[in-house]
């Protein structure tokens, strides 16, 4: 947010709009405070960074703002995230953790946005129609609104396939992710999505949702599911892990994928957009 007063020419980046489209996902004083604040802080601004087009796309369905305001600057994907081939490394990360041997991996917080229940729904029905033999990992720590999602599990009588380990240290992402078949992304709606390209340069296999800016993100190869649908998700779970030819294709198409996304070129782009806000406030 930006101050309320203030003279000096403002910049504002904006990572999503969920707490005014989808208030329900958000804590209520979230929900309370954005919708307060950031219509003004997005008038004011004189210049936008959105973190991606689908967020630009959105200020200016919301707002009706001037296209020529806001800059799209994407996230980079850090270089620590790597795939990890050191049998120690991954050894005690699978120990740490207590992974099972084959697992599908879901890293993020534990919030309704996520559609982590509909993501056990479709876990349930390929461990009880199919008996695959993997477990299903889910990594972060709780957010808010998240006791649905233990109900679920308990509900569906699943307790000992799935894994929830909490919050991991940033350090042991890469091994996770390098260990997992699958890293799969449901998200109800994401301003950007930085564990997709995680799990890309780690050369895991992904599976997104079809919403947000996902798809932007993760580029027309990486297999998209219904998000509303288990049964979507489920059959492109069992496509992926069944498949050696695809997996392999899209952890090659990932290495390439990520080179489009690196923090020294975000770093260049926020450092012009702010060259150009000063330029033109010495200039006014």
């Amino acid at each position: 947010m930006l101050p309320y007063f203030s003279e000096a020419p403002t910049l504002l980046t904006v990572h999503d709009l969920v707490a005014l489209d989808y208030p329900e996902f958000c804590k209520n004083e979230t929900a309370v405070y954005h919708k307060l604040f950031l219509p003004n802080s997005i008038a004011k601004a004189k210049k936008i960074i959105a973190v991606s087009h689908q967020v630009k796309e959105d200020i200016i369905a919301r707002f009706n703002t001037d296209p020529s305001k806001i800059e799209v600057v994407h996230h980079g994907v850090g270089k620590e995230f790597t795939e990890i081939k050191s049998p120690r490394i991954l050894q005690k990360v699978s120990q740490k953790y207590q992974l099972p041997e084959k697992y599908i991996l879901f890293v993020g917080n534990l919030e309704p946005r996520k559609n982590i229940e509909n993501l056990i729904d479709a876990f349930v029905e390929l461990k009880k129609h199919l008996d695959i033999e993997h477990k299903l990992v889910i990594v972060g720590a709780e957010g808010w609104k998240f006791h649905g999602i233990y109900t679920k599990v308990g509900q569906r009588k699943i307790n000992n396939e799935i894994i929830f380990t909490g919050y991991a240290d940033q350090e042991d992402m890469p091994a996770l992710y390098s260990l997992a078949d699958l890293f799969v992304f449901p998200s109800l709606y994401e301003g950007f999505g930085l564990p997709v390209l995680e799990a890309l340069a780690c050369k895991t296999p992904v599976l997104i949702s079809n919403s947000g800016a996902l798809p932007e993100v993760a580029g027309n190869v990486v297999p998209q599911v219904d998000r509303l649908d288990p049964r979507d998700v489920a059959e492109k779970i069992l496509l992926l892990i069944t498949s050696d030819e695809l997996k392999i294709r899209i952890a090659n198409y990932g290495i390439d994928r990520i080179k489009q996304f690196t923090w020294e070129q975000s770093a260049q782009k926020t450092i012009t957009v702010y060259d150009q806000l000063l330029m033109n406030g010495v200039s006014a």
